[in-house]
């Protein structure tokens, strides 16, 4: 103890020297351990660079870049293949205001028209008549011009889902969705999907979903999906639920008629309205039943709910004549 007092400057000085050799020794082993770490990242990148030089094809050369090139050559006919199956509608010349509304109404009664004629009930909205999802469209007088060319495209879409669903003679359309366009499509929103058109990167094809609710028996179901396999636009069904309908297009079987048949189903079939039930055909029907060794019909209406999505290709770009640029020279 004497010789500390007598030394204080000394210990004081050893102890800092101490604190600081271990706090020098703690700083070197963590650079060592960070330098090791390093080191051993650096090994693993040369690793990989070594594996991406020597994997084949290797490096660009004379050989892969030919591969390249013939696959891009392959990639093109396989596509130039694809386009014949592809309908591709021309959309109107000289698009404008008037030239879309003038589509929008002929279109609207073309449909209106293929549907009385195929029996085909239309939903009944509280004001005015079903305008196929373009109950906006119908009230607005100026577009965008970027929104007439898609709001075109969508009418056509749904001219050519509508032409198979008619045409298979459905019970009732209940519903069209489709996605919206501008920040004018947002009422009613049961007309509108969440969903958006994409495009796929490697053909350029556009896709356009829709969904479709509508009321039928399996035979018109089947006739639906046959109807979109041979229609000429490319229809893809994504996807299908099926669920108990009626056939007047209410959601329950509960609101069809009780006895006859459903004058929808006699105008069909070109009976007068009140015939079938007149004859009592509906009654006899049921109160007759199947005979011994016969099979049950026991075919229910059903609803029915299609996700169909529209592939179209883009038009074909033709090079003009001289617009080729000249070879280089070697």
């Amino acid at each position: 103890m004497p010789w500390i007092k007598r030394n204080v400057p000394f210990v004081v000085g050893l102890a800092v020297a101490i604190v600081l050799l271990g706090a020098g020794v703690f700083y070197m082993l963590g650079k060592v351990g960070a330098a090791n770490a390093a080191r051993e990242e650096l090994a693993s990148e040369n690793t990989k660079l070594s594996e991406l030089v020597d994997r084949k094809p290797a490096a660009p050369n004379d050989d892969n870049i030919k591969a390249a090139v013939a696959h891009q050559t392959q990639l093109k006919d396989f596509k130039g293949s694809l386009r014949p199956l592809f309908k591709v509608t021309p959309l109107p010349e000289n698009l404008d205001d008037a030239t879309f509304k003038n589509l929008l109404d002929r279109t609207i009664d073309s449909l209106e028209r293929l549907a009385d004629r195929n029996g085909v009930k239309l939903p009944k909205p509280a004001e005015g008549k079903f305008a196929f999802t373009f109950e906006g469209q119908k009230k607005q007088l100026e577009f965008t011009p970027k929104s007439l060319p898609l709001l075109t495209v969508q009418l056509i879409d749904i001219q050519d889902i509508c032409n198979v669903l008619f045409q298979s003679k459905i019970h009732a359309l209940e519903g069209i969705r489709r996605v919206s366009v501008g920040t004018n499509d947002v009422n009613p929103p049961s007309n509108y999907l969440t969903k958006k058109q994409s495009t796929n990167t490697i053909t350029g094809a556009s896709i356009q979903p829709y969904e479709v609710i509508f009321h039928c028996f399996s035979a018109e179901l089947a006739s639906v999906l046959a109807g979109m396999v041979n229609a000429d636009p490319v229809l893809v069904v994504k996807s299908i639920n099926v669920e108990r309908g009626s056939t007047d297009g209410s959601s329950s079987a509960s609101a069809a008629p009780a006895m006859g048949m459903n004058p929808s189903l006699a105008s069909r079939y070109g009976m007068p309205p009140g015939m079938a039930a007149r004859y009592g055909m509906g009654a006899a029907a049921a109160a007759t039943g199947p005979k011994p060794g016969e099979a049950p019909l026991d075919d229910k209406p059903i609803r029915v709910t299609l996700n169909v999505d529209v592939v179209k290709l883009p038009p074909e770009v033709v090079a003009k004549p001289g617009t080729a640029k000249p070879p280089k020279k070697g």
